[in-house]
């Protein structure tokens, strides 16, 4: 796949208390705000070119939103939706993943093999990193202070020490790993790997793969329940999101969504489930107690990535 088609793919977002939804629009330069409890996009608001991925920074009430094209990271207020300032990265940021105790945003590098290290107070870029090939998801144990990067054309995850520019590890993984999440409750690495049709299972002390799991065809965006009992897969060619037991690896369902799906946030209170379908234009309302599709809301201009917002 050329480098340039990977930046209209969606990242996986972290689980946090919500209140709305963000989604990110490559094709319209724009941020819509979904409302929760209306199911209705409330708001949307222009960005820079070629938004991608974002990040909430819940402290100092910014977002963070990633712009490959231009090679730079975009700080914008959460309140007024000013644009901040735009952090000059050089390279192409793509994935993103914020470190509270060390004020440290952590972006992959598509086109520089490497991971880049921005002070948050500053909003300077302190250190790049060396990772494997086209840098993809990235995902952070916060507490084992180890940051996981998935290297898109090398096969394989690079681990990075969070505190110091220290390898940690290189795994295998299957072919064109793009998304990882960590679960902090049972310390396994999930990675989607698009042309094995797989997702692996890592453990994040030993390295070693517990399980490669078959979730259909072209797994993509990669997100964990709060509890850590489940994790969600959408495969963008099956058109389908997939529940995995997170403790036996068994699929629990398998849910129609939208045309091409890419993301999957799952709601605070883990009753629901949301689904940007990149073809389809929409997004997928996902009834998680039934396993039901219980609505596609129309969007505008190919959803990418979704954030949940508090």
């Amino acid at each position: 796949m050329n480098k340039h088609i990977v930046f209209f793919l969606a990242m996986m977002p972290s689980i946090v208390l919500a209140d709305n939804l963000y989604i990110s629009s490559q094709t319209g330069n724009e941020i819509s705000i979904f409302n929760l409890d209306t199911l209705q996009v409330e708001k949307t608001f222009e960005v820079p070119k070629g938004p991608v991925s974002m990040i909430e920074d819940t402290e100092q009430q910014l977002i963070y939103v990633s712009h490959p094209g231009l090679g730079r990271i975009s700080v914008i207020d959460k309140t007024s939706h000013e644009l901040l300032s735009e952090i000059d990265t050089g390279g192409q940021p793509f994935g993103m993943i914020l470190d509270h105790t060390k004020q440290q945003l952590f972006v992959t590098d598509w086109s520089r093999d490497a991971v880049l290290v921005i002070n948050t107070a500053t909003w300077l870029l302190v250190d790049i990193l060396a990772v494997g090939k086209s840098p993809a998801g990235i995902a952070l144990d916060a507490i084992g202070r180890k940051v996981f990067v998935a290297n898109r054309e090398s096969n394989s995850l690079t681990v990075l020490d969070a505190d110091k520019p220290m390898l940690l590890a290189t795994i295998k993984t299957g072919e064109r790993p793009y998304a990882v999440a960590f679960n902090p409750h049972n310390g396994h690495i999930y990675v989607s790997c698009i042309k094995e049709n797989s997702v692996r299972v890592i453990d994040s002390n030993s390295y070693e793969t517990i399980a490669t799991l078959k979730s259909g065809k072209a797994p993509y965006g990669i997100t964990v329940a709060n509890d850590g009992k489940q994790f969600y897969v959408v495969n963008q060619n099956d058109n389908s999101l997939v529940i995995f037991d997170a403790e036996n690896f068994d699929i629990i369902a398998e849910i129609n969504t939208g045309k091409m799906p890419e993301d999957v946030a799952v709601s605070s209170d883990q009753q629901r489930a949301f689904v940007t379908n990149w073809f389809g234009s929409s997004l997928s309302v996902i009834d998680l107690q039934s396993a039901k599709q219980l609505k596609r809301i129309p969007l505008n201009n190919d959803p990418r990535m979704i954030l949940l917002a508090k």
